[in-house]
C-alpha cells in the first residue's frame, strides 16, 4: 500500500500496527479480568486465599517463596514477586508504510510510551533524511543509543533506567536551566555581554529533553506498580510531576522568547520604561525559586504566597500591557516591542501559578485520608 501523508493512510497505518502486534512486548489497554476467591480460614483465625496457577508459573515461584504483600490506600491487595523479571519493551518502525515527515513522532510516542528496543526498518535501505531524523530523536532524549545499524535498518536501544534519575532531580534541573536563560537575558539588558546566551537553544533542547525523559517514567510508573515503587512516588504523585514539568517546559519556551527579545531588540528597551515590568521579572523569579524548594520542604503556605505575589505582578503587569495599547510607550515599533517584553514575563508569571497549584495539590493530597479516622490535618 502506497503512502502519501495523508490522514487516511497515517490511521491505516496505525490501525495495521496495532493489529500486528497483538503479541509484541509492548503492553495492551486491555482490562484484566477479576478473578474472584473465597477466603479461607485455617487454625481459626488465619485467612488465606489461593493464587492463580498461571501467574505462579509465570513468575517462577514455588511452595516456600516469599511474596511481597502491600495495602494499598484504595483499600486494595498489591501482591508481587520479591524477584520481577525485567520486561523488554519493543517496537518495530517499518518505514515502507509509514509517512517520512511522521518519523520523528513515532518515535517520541515509542519512547515516552517506555519502549527500551526500537526497530526502524526499510525494505530499500535508509537514506540520509530517515538517518539524520533518528539523530535528532538521539539527541532529544535521553538514555537512547544506536546499538545496531545497518543498511536496511537501525536497532535504538535504551541505557538509562527508570529509577536511575528521580523525578525531582529532572524537575530541578529544568528549574535551573529556565532560570539561566532568563538571568543571562536579563544581564545582558543591562551590560551588553551576549556571549553567557549563546548556547540558548542547546538550553531550550534539554529543558524538552527532561520532560520527555520525565514522561515516560511516569508512563511506565503507571504501568509497573515495581517501577513505581523505585522512583518513589505514588501513582498520583508521578502524574503532578509530569503536570509540573509541562508547565516548566512551557516556561522554558517563553524564557526563549524573552531572551530572543532582548538580544534583538536591546536598544529599544529603554531602561526607564522597562523598569515595571522588570520589577515583576525578580517576583517570577524569587516566586518560582520558593516553590521549587517546596517540593522538597512541602510548606504550602510559603507556596501560597509565592502565588499571591505571582496573582499581583499579573495584575499590574495586564494593567502596563493596557496602557501600552491605549497611549503607547515611545513610537509604534518600540510599543510593540515592550508589549511583547511585558507579556513573556506576565507569561513566566502565570506558568508559576500553575506550578504553585499543582505543588498545593500534591501537599493536599498527601492530608486526604480514606476515611475520617485515617486522614491528616495540617
Amino acid at each position: 500500500m502506497a503512502v502519501d501523508g495523508s490522514n487516511g493512510d497515517i490511521e491505516n497505518y496505525i490501525l495495521r500496527a496495532m493489529t500486528t502486534a497483538q503479541n509484541d512486548v509492548l503492553p495492551t489497554n486491555d482490562v484484566v479480568p477479576i478473578e474472584y476467591r473465597k477466603l479461607q480460614v485455617t487454625g481459626g483465625s488465619t485467612f488465606i486465599v489461593s493464587l492463580p496457577k498461571p501467574w505462579i508459573r509465570d513468575h517462577g515461584l514455588e511452595r516456600g517463596t516469599v511474596v511481597g504483600v502491600q495495602s494499598l490506600p484504595t483499600g486494595e491487595l498489591r501482591i508481587t514477586p520479591t524477584e520481577v523479571k525485567p520486561v523488554r519493551r519493543s517496537a518495530v518502525v517499518d518505514l515502507d508504510h509509514l509517512p517520512g515527515h511522521a518519523l520523528y513522532d513515532f518515535l517520541i510516542g515509542l519512547y515516552v510510551s517506555g519502549a527500551d528496543a526500537i526497530s526502524v526498518r526499510k525494505r530499500k535501505g535508509m537514506g540520509p533524511q530517515e538517518r539524520r531524523i533518528i539523530r535528532s530523536f538521539l539527541r532529544d532524549t535521553r538514555g537512547m543509543e544506536v546499538g545496531e545499524d545497518s543498511e536496511d535498518g537501525m536497532d535504538i536501544l535504551s541505557l538509562l533506567k527508570p529509577s536511575e534519575l528521580s523525578l525531582q532531580v529532572s524537575l530541578n534541573r529544568m528549574y535551573l536551566l529556565v532560570t539561566s536563560i532568563v538571568e543571562d537575558a536579563a544581564t545582558y539588558l543591562n551590560d551588553g555581554i551576549e556571549e553567557p546566551l549563546d548556547d540558548l537553544e542547546e538550553r531550550e533542547r534539554q529543558i524538552d529533553a527532561r520532560r520527555l525523559l520525565i514522561d515516560r517514567q511516569v508512563a511506565m510508573a503507571l504501568e509497573s506498580p515495581n517501577i513505581e515503587r523505585t522512583l518513589g512516588v505514588t501513582r498520583l504523585q508521578a502524574v503532578e510531576h509530569l503536570a509540573m514539568a509541562r508547565a516548566l517546559e512551557r516556561m522554558g519556551d517563553h524564557a526563549r522568547s524573552f531572551a530572543n527579545i532582548v538580544l534583538n531588540h536591546r536598544e529599544g528597551l529603554n531602561p526607564a520604561l522597562i523598569s515595571e515590568p522588570r520589577r515583576h521579572l525578580d517576583v517570577w523569579l524569587g516566586s518560582l525559586r520558593t516553590v521549587i524548594r517546596n517540593i522538597y520542604v512541602k510548606d504550602v503556605n510559603h507556596v501560597i504566597d509565592a502565588k499571591r505575589e505571582l496573582e499581583q505582578s499579573i495584575e499590574a503587569l495586564e494593567a502596563f500591557e493596557e496602557g501600552i495599547i491605549e497611549h503607547g510607550k515611545g513610537n509604534q515599533n518600540n510599543s510593540v516591542i515592550l508589549f511583547r517584553f511585558t507579556e513573556k514575563i506576565r507569561r513566566l508569571c502565570a506558568y508559576t501559578i500553575d506550578l504553585s497549584e499543582t505543588q498545593i495539590n500534591m501537599v493536599m493530597g498527601a492530608l486526604v485520608g480514606i476515611d475520617a479516622s485515617r486522614s491528616e490535618t495540617l
